[in-house]
């Protein structure tokens, strides 16, 4: 499948401190002191300011307030391709609430797509995207090789790059904005163990993807999971199957679950756990719990009609938000900000708890 270029989103429109200071009455330097609380302003005009602030819903930014407004720059934002309500679709509404944040800074990002199942199709999204005048780049990795020599590229050009979701041993990006995927695969395997009685199983599902080849966060998620039941003294009650990638089920999982009466947990290693329920379903198994990742529109659904037993999920609106701020901060000032860590926390949630949780979690 072939790359995709879309505009994410341009600058939004903001007042300018000129036209500030014209509506309130009083000059640009009263309105600049006024923001940045410098006093050596009387009453009367500060509340004149405020009050033209609150009427034109004015964003001000100490990240961005002593920075000319005249700059602008061009960020390249690369990720698998995304349905709405998906993971993907997610981290770029982070990034999108970045540039609402960062109005007053002129910011334009291009947003590249590959398929998160052919590793062609990454490639091909890579080398397309060298030939786009960019001053950063943010990558949500899947495949090792195809990102490594792309990000060597961009080490060459001296140009940043931020990881989101994964990281790439041997890259040298800014920063990586992830959770910890080996806690990530451990605390799915606790999940799938709670309770199990003897001569019960669990089954790890991998995504069928062309060439064979495995998406990072799966390689590392499943490590924790085989550590966790090593140490339990549980590896011999793991099987593993397949799900292929789009919507064709196939009936040899169906076959499987039919079967493996053992099974009672299954373990789903990336975002699709939702498919997985839905073969479980049609299988007739009503005794399995599944454990999945991500609060996706449809993992939702099958989280509130109880398909679903479980999902760990890892705020991508947070990883998108954070890897725009975290560029705006290297290329005004040099550095990224020293307080910014790039590990996200790991939410929990069930269907008790899912009410709680609202679409964007910063």
């Amino acid at each position: 499948m072939s790359a995709v270029i879309t505009e994410v989103k341009g600058m939004a429109k903001q007042i300018k401190i000129k036209e500030i200071a014209q509506l309130a009455g009083v000059s640009a330097g009263t309105v600049d002191r006024v923001l940045h609380n410098r006093g050596n302003v009387s009453r009367e005009k500060t509340e004149a300011v405020e009050k033209v602030l609150a009427q034109v819903g004015y964003k001000f930014n100490l990240h961005t307030s002593a920075v000319s407004l005249t700059k602008s720059y061009r960020f390249l934002f690369i990720t698998p391709q995304a349905l709405r309500g998906s993971y993907w679709d997610a981290l770029k509404d982070g990034v999108n609430q970045a540039l609402d944040e960062y109005s007053d800074i002129h910011i334009e990002i291009l947003h590249r797509e590959y398929d998160q199942f052919d590793n062609t199709s990454c490639q091909a999204c890579f080398g397309a995207a060298l030939s786009e005048a960019v001053d950063g780049v943010i990558i949500g990795p899947t495949f090792q090789n195809e990102t490594l020599a792309y990000c060597r590229e961009l080490t060459r050009r001296r140009i940043p790059y931020i990881f989101v979701d994964a990281r790439i041993e041997g890259a040298k990006e800014v920063i990586t904005f992830c959770t910890d995927q080996i806690s990530c695969g451990r605390m799915a395997a606790r999940l799938a163990l709670w309770n199990c009685r003897k001569g019960e199983k669990t089954a790890i599902v991998h995504s069928g993807r062309k060439n064979q080849r495995r998406s990072t966060n799966s390689i590392v998620r499943e490590q924790g999971i085989l550590s966790y039941f090593r140490q339990s003294g549980m590896e011999g009650s793991l099987l593993h199957t397949t799900l292929p990638s789009g919507e064709n089920f196939s009936s040899e999982m169906e076959t499987f679950f039919r079967e493996h009466h053992e099974v009672r947990s299954v373990i789903v290693l990336n975002s699709l756990g939702y498919q997985v329920t839905k073969v479980i379903r049609r299988s007739g198994r009503k005794d399995i719990r599944l454990i999945g990742f991500d609060l996706t529109e449809q993992n939702r659904r099958c989280l509130e009609d109880g398909g679903i037993a479980a999902l760990l999920c890892q705020r991508p609106q947070s990883q998108g938000f954070y890897a725009v701020r975290t560029l705006i901060s290297l290329l005004l000032y040099g550095k990224p900000d020293p307080n910014q860590t790039g590990l996200i926390p790991i939410d929990l949630v069930f269907k008790e708890n899912l009410p709680y949780y609202r679409e964007v979690i910063l």
